[in-house]
């Protein structure tokens, strides 16, 4: 007894302390929202609330005395009272007596006091019906338990979920979407469980204990959900009438407790304590180890088809579970959702442990959602029910001024520049200053660095996902001040700089290695890096083993010319809808090869959510009548495996690839395909072949949905160099005055130890690893941890990493969190979306305190029925 008065006041003191002084001090305003968990300040009362509903059940149970019977009206008439008390409190106008504040913390401590006794008068009546000292509880027992058990649980849900009354939480309910006919089975079951009599037998006695044990976490779960906002009970009571839903898990807790309580002590002679134990143990892991167990079947799904669109192994055939990804993208869209509701998730805590085990704590972009479904489905993802988010669109400042200054660095026979960069902001606005610039092959970023105020903040090399979400965040602040450098696609480097205020001017610098004299060209101003005439590279650069060669401008020129001999790859849409097209099809291809016919004979692979490329000397045109129809027109998937297998085993011909559909807009396509730069020497150009018959040309090294007028011809066929002979070529390169890096074995050694002064080298052996992840994403995966590691020890930027100039410690700090997440991830999860700031989930920790907390109380109901019975 002593305990609980005591737990109960020093945490109940300790909750009004903190909601009153210290609740704004664990993120006082100037710390941004997205640098801390989205519901830190709710930690206390979600914590401490299990502390307090177990020192409420030791003083309920002691304060029956187990003696004699006892009614339960006079504790529902304190209850009754109490809400009469609030109705009156309510009418005072304390703000006008004398002394209003003092009246005001009075008033404030009444609440509480008033609150927590209501609770308390209405838990013990519940107690005493239950317990049976009331003649009430024996002879309406049925009564009591479906109205407890089954209609406020049932009428509870149907409100939250907008089902009566109209929607009240953003669509998606009040506390959380509990829209499933899940929860409404459960719910079911659960009462038709507990309103059960007891059989006779002691094997089906034993039965229903494990059932009882079994919908506990359901009753649990709601408890935990509700808890926190019991004390909203006594308003909503007075206000809408509809307070007594909220106490409906309280209550719901107490019947299912004495329920386990009574199967514990009718089965206690006839087994061992221990066995039913176990039984309730084993009983009241089902729904957890059910949950669990779609989790990780989610986890396995999504994981293996981000594996197939991000990190394919093309030696393997594919066969995904279609149907159980497109309930997982799904499921990882709605809990996505920011849907209005106080828990501002789809399933509190659920919700959670839903990120946890499939995402790793990470999110998939609606980007990457719908391309998922497109793949798999042939539909774009249908749109979720959020609340929309639109990212301003900012002023663009300008550059007024652009300078560089380039140092010979003979030790590693390599140029090191910086190019700086002023920039004014010449509107009346806040604007962002944002461009790309193309480096050439070999040229590196090796530093950056942001003036911010008065010092000079260089930039953190950081993990590219990790980087561009934090300035994401800030960038939707719009308060401090970073700059971002990373790569986009193929050699294309962004660089932004946020924010420029009125008339600002400011500056940025990055810093370049290179092998040979460069021409940069940066907002349409021009700048020379490197003495053109100065120390010539003349020969081929290669890694320390061979695995990656840098071929100079010079060098290149040394190679042997090819004329290599194209050959249309048709890729046919065998996705689903097309089955009354193929027929269409076959005569579109079939007129192309007469009229415009190439030297080598033609190749096919039919695509749909897969690509199936049919050997050369196959009927193409039985082979596309038989297909079966399933997904989308996965053609960027078919473009990379044919690139791919382009590039790793080059030929003296080459493919003129020709999309066949008649809904090209619908194909799933990469937005470039820059990556694969090397596997088209030749020509960029490849076509669509749509409804009216004609090759319509796009290109892959740039915006490849949209036309290209000016490609050139499919018959086109400049010679190419071969390297490093005509007879055993490992790659065909342009001729142009350009130098080249190729990837000369398959596997990039990365080195344990980086020397300072061999930036460069390191450099081209981290644009040799990119190339591997190009060839072999499969295996490149197991050494891309290894990979981000090298740069980060160089300085070297990939397209892994990004360098991110920062304000102060905080976010620096953030950044490292983030980053953590990010590297023990999976590769193709995603940060968060870039355009709008993504919050951390809540822990779910107090389901366990508020179970252990629950075994308490059963425990404690069971030593008082022991009592009773001696």
């Amino acid at each position: 007894m002593a305990y609980g008065l005591l737990a109960l006041l020093v945490n109940i003191g300790f909750l009004m302390v903190y909601a009153a002084y210290f609740m704004n001090e664990l993120t006082p305003p100037p710390v941004p929202r997205w640098m801390v968990p989205s519901e830190l300040s709710f930690y206390a009362v979600t914590f401490l609330m299990p502390t307090v509903a177990h020192a409420a059940l030791v003083l309920l149970v002691h304060s029956v005395p187990d003696d004699r019977p006892i009614s339960a009206l006079p504790s529902f008439g304190v209850a009754a009272a109490v809400l009469l008390g609030f109705v009156l409190l309510f009418m005072i106008p304390w703000g006008h007596l004398p002394g209003g504040a003092f009246w005001q913390g009075i008033s404030s401590l009444v609440i509480v006091a008033g609150t927590l006794a209501f609770l308390m008068a209405l838990s013990r009546g519940a107690y005493i019906l239950l317990s049976q000292k009331a003649g009430l509880w024996e002879e309406y027992q049925l009564v009591f338990k479906v109205l407890i058990a089954a209609v406020l649980p049932l009428v509870g849900l149907a409100v939250n979920n907008g089902l009566l009354f109209g929607s009240m939480g953003g669509g998606q309910g009040i506390f959380g979407d509990f829209g499933s006919p899940w929860f409404y089975g459960l719910a079911l079951a659960n009462a038709l469980l507990l309103c059960l009599p007891a059989p006779r037998n002691k094997w089906a006695q034993l039965v229903l204990l494990a059932a009882h044990g079994a919908t506990l976490p359901f009753t649990l779960y709601f408890f935990v959900v509700f808890l926190p906002f019991l004390p909203l009970s006594v308003l909503a009571l007075l206000l809408i009438g509809l307070g007594f839903l909220l106490l409906a898990p309280l209550l719901l807790l107490l019947v299912h407790l004495w329920e386990l309580s009574n199967d514990f002590e009718r089965l206690r002679g006839q087994f061992e304590p221990r066995v039913l134990v176990a039984v309730v143990a084993a009983g009241a892991l089902v729904l957890p180890l059910a949950i669990t167990g779609t989790y990780l079947h989610d986890r396995r799904t999504l994981h293996a088809a981000l594996a197939y669109l991000y990190a394919p192994d093309y030696s393997r055939q594919y066969n995904l579970d279609e149907k159980a990804l497109l309930n997982t993208l799904a499921a990882v869209q709605e809990n996505k959702t920011d849907n209005g509701s106080m828990f501002g998730s789809r399933l509190p805590y659920l919700t959670s442990y839903f990120n946890w085990i499939v995402l790793d704590n990470l999110t998939l972009s609606n980007d990457k959602l719908d391309r998922l479904h497109r793949v798999f489905a042939g539909t774009k993802m249908p749109p979720a029910n959020r609340w929309q988010q639109t990212a301003e669109v900012l002023p663009r400042a300008s550059l007024s001024q652009l300078a560089s200054r380039s140092t010979y660095n003979a030790r590693q026979a390599a140029w090191v520049s910086w190019v700086e960069l002023e920039m004014k902001n010449g509107t009346g606005s806040t604007a962002e200053y944002a461009t790309m610039l193309a480096l050439p092959p070999g040229c590196w970023v090796k530093d950056y660095y942001l003036d911010i105020g008065k010092r000079r903040e260089h930039g953190i090399l950081a993990e590219q996902k990790a980087a561009t979400w934090v300035f994401a965040q800030i960038l939707n602040e719009g308060r401090q001040d970073p700059g971002l450098l990373h790569y986009l696609s193929g050699n294309e480097v962004a660089l932004r700089v946020f924010p420029f205020a009125p008339l600002e001017v400011r500056r940025t610098g990055i810093c370049l290695v290179h092998k040979e004299p460069v021409a940069l060209v940066i907002d349409g101003q021009s700048v020379q890096l490197g003495s053109a005439d100065a120390h010539p590279v003349v020969a081929e650069v290669a890694t320390t083993g061979r695995e990656v060669v840098y071929i100079s401008r010079h060098a290149k020129q040394a190679l042997p010319l090819v004329q290599r001999q194209p050959y249309y790859h048709f890729l046919l849409d065998v996705s689903t809808g097309q089955q009354d097209r193929k027929a269409g099809y076959a005569r579109r291809v079939q007129s192309v090869l007469s009229k415009q016919p190439l030297p080598a004979a033609a190749r096919f692979s039919l695509v749909n959510a897969y690509t199936r490329t049919l050997p050369a000397n196959a009927d193409w045109q039985q082979e596309l009548t038989a297909q079966s129809l399933s997904g989308g027109f996965y053609a960027g998937g078919a473009i990379r495996q044919i690139l791919t297998a382009e590039q790793r085993q080059p030929t003296l011909t080459y493919p003129v690839l020709v999309l066949v559909t008649d809904q090209p807009a619908l194909a799933v396509l990469d937005a470039d395909f820059a990556d694969f730069r090397a596997a088209y020497p030749e020509s960029s150009a490849y076509f669509v072949l749509a409804a009216d018959g004609l090759l319509q040309p796009r290109s892959l090294l740039k915006h490849a949905q949209e036309p290209w007028p000016d490609a050139p011809a499919p018959d086109a066929a400049p010679q190419v160099r071969a390297w490093p002979t005509t007879s055993r070529p490992i790659a065909f390169l342009p001729d142009d005055e350009q130098p080249n890096v190729v990837l000369a074995k398959s596997a990039v050694t990365l080195p344990a130890t980086i020397n300072a002064q061999q930036s460069w080298q390191t450099g081209l052996l981290l644009q040799g690893y990119w190339q591997q992840q190009t060839m072999y994403p499969a295996a490149a995966q197991a050494t891309r941890i290894p990979a981000i590691q090298t740069s980060f020890r160089s300085g070297i930027m990939t397209p892994l990493t990004a360098y991110l100039s920062l304000e102060n410690d905080a976010q620096k700090a953030a950044l490292r969190r983030k980053q953590k997440e990010v590297l023990d991830a999976d590769a193709a999860l995603d940060a968060g979306e870039t355009s709008a700031p993504t919050t951390v989930p809540i822990d779910g920790g107090a389901t366990l305190l508020l179970a252990a907390g629950g075994l308490l109380g059963l425990q404690r109901l069971r030593q008082r029925s022991a009592r009773k019975r001696k």
